[in-house]
């Protein structure tokens, strides 16, 4: 996956979180976008009337690359839910769940109840916790060094090649 696109009521804000809490690093930004409303609607997906205030590609260690945008002349509601259709998390792979949730308390994240080690089934090993970026949206932390389901297949959840440098 070449990255995930986010919306965020504030893009300084989101910038600073995912530096903060990831040690994001600021890759490029475009600034306010020159499109007519049809561009919007039909090549976005957009509200017409909506504008691209800025758009921000952030690197994240060697994994997917975050895309922040911060739009203007839509309401500003909250992230769905997680049991809601369209609701989404992303989860990030850490060394230890565990120093991660500690980081994230002393930094004043909200952190839901964890973390939490899956000690059965085809999840087995897996240690995450979820957590709110300051504008709702669901993330997850997690580490693992196996997991149930690598007993009865051969097939591989994709993890991040630690033999990259995240240096560009």
């Amino acid at each position: 996956m070449h990255h995930i696109g986010i919306t965020v009521p504030d893009i300084e804000e989101g910038i600073s979180f995912f530096k903060a809490v990831f040690g994001a690093v600021e890759v490029f930004r475009t600034g306010p976008f020159d499109v007519d409303q049809d561009f919007m609607e039909n090549k976005l997906g957009a509200a017409r009337h909506s504008k691209i205030r800025d758009l921000v590609f952030l690197r994240c260690g060697n994994g997917t690359s975050v895309e922040l945008f911060e739009y203007e002349g839509e309401s500003v509601s909250p992230p769905k839910r997680s049991s809601e259709v369209g609701g989404m998390h992303l989860c990030f792979e850490v060394d230890d769940v565990d120093a991660a949730a500690d980081r994230l308390r002393d930094q004043g994240v909200e952190l839901l109840d964890g973390p939490n080690l899956v000690d059965a089934g085809p999840l087995a090993g897996f240690n995450w916790i979820y957590f709110r970026a300051p504008w709702g949206l669901i993330l997850e932390v997690a580490s693992f060094t196996s997991l149930g389901y690598e007993d009865t297949s051969s097939e591989r959840l994709w993890r991040p090649d630690e033999t990259l440098s995240a240096e560009p």
